[in-house]
Formats: structure tokens, C-alpha cells, sequence
């Protein structure tokens, strides 16, 4: 195996990398990086624990983090990671990289594509929940862009390095304020389908 071969093998995952993004913004352990993922917010990607753990020793093996034990501040010792200077060389790299917008994984549009196979009354059923889960989510987005806009300033205003996360969340609440308008619309269709088939179409 040549150089170059050990390097892309060597090479961060996607998951590999949004570590390193938050890590960037500060030292985190396992724990930390774990609840940092399970927020409502999910910076983008959403990952499981073993994955996190499994990728966090990938990272300090490759030379990308460096982990030292501290004294936890309630609890057991814990290993607490640090972005080093490849690993911020790398992540400046991938930042810069073009992404390949035709490979989305999205289980929702997956379902949606096939809505006619719904049974009676479970597509709507599943368009109101995920209507739910989306306006609990805004509405969490909302007040984590207020928090930043009150310490920080509106994005046009401050001055500080937090202007790419009150970006961040802004566009997070512009695609789930469509997603709300579009299951709204979808509704709609339904209930026409379902008013012009009469009662005897199932």
C-alpha cells in the first residue's frame, strides 16, 4: 500500500469530520460529543454512541485528536479530546471540498415517494406526526438562535465568530418551516383524494 493509499484509507469519515468541527470550537470528551449529537438541533448529522466512540479513536489514531485523562468534575476520570493541527489542516480541506449533492439519504422522502401504499388513513396519520415532531423542533431552533442573537447580536450586527452557527440555524429553520408548508399542502391532497374516491374506493 502506497502513501497516498494510507491516506485516503487514514481519512476521516463524514461523522469523522463533524466531530472535528465541533471540536474545534472547543475540547469535548465522548460524553460531551454524545449529547451534543442527540440535540434537536443534531448539527447536521446524526450519529449513535458506539459510532461516535468507535470514530473518536479512529481520529486520535490517525493523528487528527489528541486525548488526555482528566478528573471529571462529578464523576469518574475522563478522556477528554483536542483538534491538533492536521486534524484542523484536514478539516479546513474537507470544509473546501465540493460535496457530491446527488447522494442524500433522507428515510422521510424515501416513505413519501410511495404514499399510495399507505393503508386507509395511516398516510395522513404519519404526515401529522412528522408535522408534530417538525414544530417541536422550530420551535427549539427558534429559541437557540434568540439565545445566540441576545448574547451575541443579529447576524448582520455581530462581530463575533458565532455568525456561521446563527447561519446555521437559520437555514435548519428556513428548511423546517417548508417541510411544515409542504406536509400542510400534502394534507390538502390527501383529503381531496380521499373526498373525490368517496367510501367505497377501499
Amino acid at each position: 500500500m502506497n502513501k497516498a493509499q494510507r491516506s485516503a484509507d487514514d481519512a476521516p469519515s463524514i461523522l469523522g469530520f463533524a466531530i472535528l468541527q465541533l471540536l474545534s470550537r472547543m475540547p469535548a470528551s465522548g460524553y460531551d460529543l454524545k449529547d451534543r449529537f442527540q440535540s434537536s438541533l443534531g448539527r447536521g448529522w446524526h450519529a449513535y454512541d458506539t459510532q461516535i466512540y468507535r470514530e473518536l479513536k479512529r481520529l486520535e489514531a490517525g493523528g487528527f485528536t489528541a486525548g488526555e485523562i482528566v478528573k471529571g468534575r462529578s464523576g469518574p476520570q475522563r478522556r477528554l479530546y483536542t483538534i491538533t493541527d492536521r486534524g484542523l489542516d484536514t478539516l479546513r480541506e474537507w470544509l473546501c471540498s465540493p460535496i457530491d449533492f446527488s447522494k442524500t439519504k433522507e428515510e422521510f422522502l424515501l416513505r413519501i415517494w410511495t404514499l399510495e401504499l399507505f393503508p386507509p388513513g395511516e398516510a395522513e396519520e404519519f404526515l401529522v406526526r412528522a408535522r408534530h415532531e417538525w414544530h417541536s423542533q422550530l420551535q427549539h431552533q427558534q429559541a437557540s438562535l434568540r439565545t445566540l442573537n441576545d448574547s451575541y447580536g443579529d447576524v448582520d450586527e455581530g462581530s463575533s465568530d458565532v455568525f456561521a452557527r446563527q447561519l446555521g440555524i437559520e437555514l435548519t429553520i428556513a428548511l423546517t418551516k417548508a417541510r411544515l408548508k409542504w406536509i400542510e399542502r400534502a394534507l390538502k391532497v390527501l383529503a381531496a383524494r380521499a373526498a373525490a374516491s368517496g367510501p367505497d374506493s377501499h
